[in-house]
């Protein structure tokens, strides 16, 4: 697979919708360790409203398409995962020139999308937070896409980079949220929203794998 299309994008939002719903009791059990225990019920509310946007909207451009979902997760009682996944998903609207495209155009597709997650996010690496593995996430996808691998292969290490920045967060303190009131004991708890992060880029991965 060589080329990014439209309709595989639909597919990714569609599979990382499913696998949240199929995780996100896990997901709040994750997060009542450290947090208020609601991050599977807002992260499932917010992809739900993702799938069924991106459906509602599959015959237009991809940059249309993109824009509509972010505004429908915008407009989502998701609580703070509604605006931190609505502008990520308004930077691939703001990144798509075609419904089709190459490799470079790909990388960029997905820097975007990153770069107004942080606008809002604020957060680095290591504040244990979703950046923790949406950022190695779209790093390593950019620099195999770059170096001439296939979507299949670059989606599968970006994947797997986020499942990685996922894990890393047990040793980490929180820097954002509930969490961050609890210091050093929130270190060998592995934060809700990077996990739930590394499963939509497995299901990203998933997408392309077929």
């Amino acid at each position: 697979m060589s080329d990014f299309t439209k309709e595989l994008y639909i597919k990714m939002l569609t599979l990382a919708a499913d696998k949240i719903a199929e995780e996100h009791e896990g997901l709040s059990k994750l997060d009542a360790a450290t947090g208020d225990g609601d991050h599977g019920v807002t992260i499932h509310r917010t992809m739900k409203a993702v799938k069924e946007a991106a459906a509602a909207a599959s015959e237009k451009p991809l940059a249309d398409l993109a824009k509509d979902v972010a505004m429908k997760v915008m407009m989502c009682d998701g609580g703070s995962t509604s605006p931190l996944l609505g502008s990520y998903i308004m930077g691939f609207g703001n990144a798509a020139p075609a419904d089709t495209l190459n490799a470079e155009q790909t990388a960029c597709f997905f820097e975007a999308a990153l770069t107004n997650f942080f606008g809002i996010s604020k957060a680095e690496l290591g504040d244990k937070t979703m950046m923790d593995a949406m950022r190695p996430a779209t790093e390593t996808l950019a620099k195999e896409l770059r170096a001439g691998s296939d979507l299949t292969k670059s989606f599968n290490a970006a994947a797997q980079a986020a499942a990685e920045g996922a894990e890393k967060t047990k040793d980490y303190v929180a820097k954002f949220g509930r969490a961050r009131t609890m210091g050093e004991r929130a270190i060998g708890h592995q934060d809700a929203g990077a996990t739930s992060i590394s499963y939509i880029w497995g299901a990203f991965a998933q997408a392309c794998n077929g």
